[in-house]
């Protein structure tokens, strides 16, 4: 049962929702399924990230519109838009990856290529699934590969480190690269942390190429804001903190969240508070603690829908990040994602 939209503000809402593999709604813009024995998806909304859940009843990750739904494919890429915004999805098989400097290049212009077609080149959010991401040492690490990469395709764009979308990189233990992305017509703002240096701004110690995204982007909607919080660790200017202290990381990461909300609060002054709409929560595997569910329910809030994922982090000294959405009430809006 789809849940009940709003019938004003935002055009979309995210829901975390009991994991079903049976026929789309017709409000769905994509359905994103976690686990490690997903099956084959045919419609191009259906999303799987080889990601095993903790814990719990197994959800999925659901976009709704309250507009008209479109979709289909494009060069081999799934879509779905509602006029407002596109949610798409890429996947590469591990074959695809010989040179992954070379295919994340051609991904990230293949997707560029789409949205500009369908008239949404505004990037507000990459999700990117890469298989084995601590794999290789030195430059030859597949996370520095993939940020190479990234940058190659991203820095064709004069001045594109003002209007870098938030995003995600977390490692899957199977291979090939899931890249899943939000986008609009109209641009957000980006917004970083002035606890951290900008990830684009990060030393030459980290890569050949610095990772190119924003710690955080700002959409105004007609009676909102969403903040999309990127994946976000134990790091104080570039510097991972805490090193072998899942604990510790997890403080450290809360304040680093809370940082970024009140960036975005100063930005957005009318607006009310923003709250979690949603939170995905990424442990390296074989480094959960009895206690993490409580803390981070404890500084995020009891109700705050969760999703739980054994992943690997992009650092390999990090145990821990942390993701959102959230939102802000301008007047009367009633944005609210649903549990």
């Amino acid at each position: 049962m789809a849940p009940n939209l709003p019938s004003h503000g935002c055009s979309y809402q995210l829901s975390h929702e009991p994991d079903s593999h049976g026929a789309l709604d017709h409000d769905v813009l994509a359905r994103i399924h976690f686990g490690t024995d997903l099956r084959a998806a045919q419609d191009p909304r259906e999303i799987n990230v080889a990601l095993p859940q903790a814990g719990g009843a197994q959800v999925a990750e659901v976009w709704r519109s309250r507009l008209p739904v479109e979709h289909g494919r494009l060069d081999d890429l799934g879509y779905a838009h509602n006029g407002e915004v596109l949610f798409g999805h890429l996947r590469l098989d591990e074959p695809d990856l010989a040179d992954l400097v070379r295919a994340t290049a051609r991904a990230y212009l293949r997707i560029d290529l789409l949205l500009r077609r369908l008239g949404y080149p505004c990037w507000l959010r990459m999700w990117n699934f890469l298989g084995h991401i601590n794999h290789g040492e030195g430059d030859a690490e597949r996370y520095r590969q993939f940020s190479q990469g990234r940058h190659n395709a991203l820095a064709l764009k004069p001045g594109f480190e003002s209007r870098l979308p938030a995003a995600t990189a977390i490692g899957t233990a199977d291979g090939g690269m899931t890249v899943y992305f939000l986008a609009a017509r109209d641009p957000g703002a980006q917004v970083e942390n002035p606890r951290q240096v900008s990830a684009f701004r990060y030393p030459a110690a980290y890569g050949p190429r610095s990772p190119s995204f924003s710690r955080a982007c700002l959409k105004h909607w007609a009676d909102g804001s969403h903040l999309f919080v990127s994946g976000t660790a134990s790091v104080v200017g570039h510097q991972t903190q805490h090193p072998g202290d899942l604990l510790a990381q997890l403080d450290e990461t809360h304040r680093n969240v809370e940082a970024l909300l009140g960036q975005a609060s100063a930005l957005e002054p009318a607006a009310g508070p923003f709250r979690a709409a949603g939170l995905k929560i990424y442990v390296r595997p074989g480094h959960d603690h009895p206690e993490l569910l409580a803390r981070v329910r404890r500084l995020f809030g009891d109700q705050v829908p969760l999703l739980w994922l054994a992943g690997d982090i992009c650092r390999r000294d990090l145990l821990l990040e942390i993701e959102g959405l959230f939102t802000a009430h301008t007047h009367s809006a009633s944005l609210q994602a649903v549990a």
